[in-house]
This record gives structure tokens, C-alpha cells and sequence, in this order.
């Protein structure tokens, strides 16, 4: 694991205890609102377990924060912030900025991926939705059994209620924007 990878799960723990304290919550009463197990929650705060996106967007909607203010460091503003790391050098996602307003979310992020990367997401609830803008290179997204490949320049949305993936198909980096725009249902 790499020095910002272990700095996310520290930011994450110290922030997820300091959440979870300030709404009066055991780790069991998390765990029981959010349906992420206790034994992932004791790993979590203890800085030693990696997550899905999805597990932790289920923590911040029961403790009242956004994904962002779970993994940013606590003065640490607007930074940007490494994410995720693939399994080729060189792919990794990184948030840059996000915003609450009412009951949406919105995240924006830059997504590099190797040429033959590929990302799993886990599917997110009811009103979440995903923009992309590809800069570089050629993403393959892949929607259910459908596959889409979007060359630089273009743009699509989907909803995110559903398994996706990401894939880089080709022999050159892709690099992608995507907006996260999150509503409660």
C-alpha cells in the first residue's frame, strides 16, 4: 500500500470515529443503520481495512457528512484527495472537489486508468447519476451487459443505480472528469 493510500484510511478512521462519535453512535448501532458489518467498522477505524465507494456512501448518508468529509483530511479544506489506486502504474482517481447542497451531492473527480485497467463500481442507490467528459485516450464503459466506448472529447451520463465498470480497452492512457451528482430518494 502507498503512503497517500495509507494517509486516505487514517484520514477515514479518524473521521469516521469522529463522526460516529458526535452522533452518540456504538459501532453496532452504525453498523445496524448502515448494513456494513461491526467487523468492518472496527477495521475502518483502526486505519486497517480498504472500502467500496458504495460502503462508504452508506456510512455518510447515516452519519449526516458526505463521502468527502470522510476521507479528507480534518483541516484539510478542499484539497484534492487520492482515492483509489489500480492495479497498473499510473491509474488512480482522485476527488477534487465536492459540495452539498440540500439533499444532493456533488463530487468531482479525475480519473486516470492504464491501458488495460479496468474498474469495478459497486452499485449506488436510487438517484445517484454519473457525467463523464473523457480528455484522453479511449474509456470503455461498460453498463450491465452493454459497452460503450467514448473517445476524447465526448461526454455521457447514466445512472449509477445499476453495475458498471470502467475500462481502459486500449494501448494508451485514458484520462476521464466525472461529476457525481447524488440525490436522496
Amino acid at each position: 500500500m502507498t503512503g497517500s493510500s495509507l494517509e486516505v484510511l487514517q484520514h477515514l478512521s479518524d473521521n469516521l470515529r469522529a463522526a460516529r462519535a458526535a452522533r452518540g453512535l456504538s459501532q453496532q448501532a452504525l453498523a445496524d443503520a448502515s448494513g456494513v458489518s461491526r467487523r468492518m467498522l472496527v477495521s475502518l477505524e483502526a486505519g486497517d481495512a480498504n472500502v467500496s465507494f458504495a460502503t462508504l456512501d452508506r456510512l455518510a448518508r447515516v452519519l449526516g457528512v458526505t463521502f468527502a468529509e470522510l476521507i479528507r483530511p480534518a483541516a484539510g479544506g478542499e484539497a484534492p484527495v487520492l482515492a483509489w489506486r489500480g492495479e497498473r502504474e499510473g491509474s488512480h482517481a482522485t476527488l477534487l472537489q465536492s459540495h452539498q447542497l440540500g439533499q444532493g451531492a456533488f463530487e468531482l473527480w479525475e480519473w486516470r486508468l492504464a491501458a488495460g485497467e479496468r474498474y469495478v463500481a459497486t452499485t449506488d442507490p436510487a438517484g445517484f447519476h454519473e457525467m463523464l467528459y473523457i480528455a484522453d485516450g479511449t474509456l470503455t464503459l461498460k453498463i450491465g451487459r452493454r459497452k460503450l466506448a467514448l473517445g476524447a472529447g465526448r461526454s455521457h451520463l447514466f445512472p449509477t443505480d445499476t453495475g458498471y465498470e470502467y475500462l481502459n480497452e486500449g494501448d494508451v492512457p485514458c484520462v476521464f472528469l466525472k461529476n457525481v451528482i447524488a440525490f436522496a430518494n
